[in-house]
């Protein structure tokens, strides 16, 4: 008589079959995965050094390089090590898939996967440079919510920060830039060691993710192993948090913190994380509405005006304090900060590449219509769109579906939003890999191919013409999204239980 496996991939524990064992043999050990992953992420700092988002300029190297120069050599290594580790991935995955990935087995593979990118120059971003350069400021007494990078003067450090925010103050709130502060204060004069220090910070936003997230997604009824594969060892998470060492690693942190937290029935103190988070990044504030539509759907009307106004009251105080304790101002929350990261249009951006084809479609038979206003309109339509979709699941929140429909608004609001970068995209999906929805191969392509939005030096994919093909692509799948009944069923929870 057989007798059924329980393996350690979920702690509530996934009982599997002899067959489904022996499915997960056939695709090979995930000691070989894991072995797959580390060859793919040391081939790509190494080849990466060249022709990574490197110190500027060029005469400034990184703390190691590799002659492999900056041509097609070298871009072909590092694609090629990209493709590496995209095969260890999908090779834990598929025993993930299987209930055999267990969070002892996924901290293993976040260290051996992570060193390398801790390690080596960033990539596919420059926006740690511009961390630093906030961090400064505020060393030197500034205010970088009033002073630009520039206001440093000449140096390595200024090179190296994209042109575009040069000359842009910080749009981050309080308690990032008092992190940067922080930071800045620690690390010395030497870029490398900068660079490091900032990217430690950011490892508190990835540790508190790996504590949070499996506890989320037992609670959920979830594999906590799949939610950490998709979260946070995946491809985009490692580049985007690790690499490129983005806020959002500690936004994302706090914020799932405070769902497990609220959702564990502490819902004060949850709500106190995620305003904390949203001290960082505004999306954060995501967590607070939804963690009260969830309290909303288990009380009586008199109940949910309380938990609202106590909800209310307590991120106010978090706001006002972190604000007040930064000792910055208020400019943060002007229009001047919120309108920062809709300055910049690229064409990676679904709304400013279906709006420039619109506008290519308009201009060819006559419409005296101008680029500018066309993207502009086409970004206002979508942001309506964002913000009635929000609304409509907030009034439609189910018990216990809360957190699955505050991923999905995280998505809908990067997608829709006026600028997108791929990290972006990390704010839903790292919250959907606790829920139901950590099976969904659309999740799997986000959280592994999301960073190939850009290039290896930060610079997006997309330019010159390409509008013409990514603009029809986008409206001719936003239709079959619609008439599909997809939309349906993402909003009202998939069942991958078959």
């Amino acid at each position: 008589m057989s007798v059924p496996v329980v393996t350690q991939g979920s702690g509530r524990g996934v009982e599997t079959s002899p067959a489904t064992t022996t499915v997960a043999k056939n695709v090979g050990p995930i000691q070989l995965w894991i072995g797959l992953g580390v060859l793919g992420s040391i081939g790509m700092v190494l080849s990466g050094s060249g022709i990574g988002s490197v110190p500027e300029p060029a005469t400034d190297k990184w703390w190691f390089t590799v002659p492999v120069g900056t041509g097609l050599g070298a871009h072909m290594a590092f694609y090629a090590s990209l493709v590496v580790l995209l095969a260890g991935w999908a090779g834990v995955g598929a025993h993930a898939y299987r209930g055999g990935l267990s969070v002892r087995t996924a901290w293993l593979i976040l260290g051996l996967w992570a060193l390398p990118f801790f390690l080596g120059a960033p990539l596919f971003s420059r926006d740690l440079y511009s961390y630093v350069a906030q961090g400064q400021l505020a060393s030197h007494g500034l205010n970088p919510y009033v002073v630009a990078p520039a206001a440093l003067g000449p140096g390595n450090l200024l090179s190296s920060v994209a042109s575009v925010w040069r000359h842009t103050a910080s749009p981050y709130g309080p308690l990032f830039v008092a992190v940067t502060h922080v930071g800045a204060s620690v690390s010395g004069t030497s870029l490398v060691s900068q660079i490091l220090v900032f990217r430690a910070l950011e490892l508190v936003g990835v540790g508190l993710m790996m504590i949070s997230l499996p506890v989320l997604a037992r609670r959920l009824g979830n594999d906590p192993g799949l939610a950490l594969w998709l979260a946070v060892v995946s491809p985009l998470a490692l580049f985007s948090f690790v690499s490129s060492g983005h806020n959002d690693a500690l936004m994302l942190g706090l914020m799932l913190a405070g769902i497990t937290v609220g959702t564990g029935g502490r819902l004060r103190w949850g709500i106190a994380l995620c305003a904390l988070a949203a001290t960082i990044k505004l999306p954060a504030a995501a967590g607070i509405v939804f963690l009260v539509a969830d309290e909303c759907t288990r009380v009586d009307r008199s109940g949910r005006w309380r938990t609202i106004a106590e909800s209310t009251a307590i991120s106010v105080l978090v706001v006002v304090g972190v604000t007040v304790g930064a000792g910055l101002g208020w400019t943060w929350l002007g229009p001047t900060a919120l309108h920062v990261p809709t300055e910049l249009r690229v064409l990676i951006t679904p709304l400013v590449s279906v709006g420039t084809f619109v506008y290519g479609i308009l201009h060819a038979v006559g419409v005296p219509v101008t680029q500018s206003a066309t993207v502009s309109v086409v970004q206002a339509v979508g942001g309506v769109a964002a913000v009635s979709g929000i609304l409509w699941m907030l009034f439609h929140t189910r018990n216990g579906d809360a957190v699955r429909l505050c991923g999905v608004a995280l998505i809908l609001f990067v997608v829709l939003s006026p600028t997108l970068w791929p990290w972006y995209l990390m704010w839903g999906v790292a919250v959907l890999a606790a829920t139901s929805a950590q099976r969904s191969r659309a999740l799997a392509a986000l959280a592994g191919l999301g960073m190939l939005l850009v290039g290896a030096g930060g610079t997006p994919m997309f330019n010159g013409g390409a509008y013409w093909v990514t603009g029809p692509l986008l409206l001719g799948a936003l239709v079959w999204f619609l008439w599909s009944g997809r939309a349906t069923t993402v909003l009202r929870g998939p069942n991958y239980a078959a």
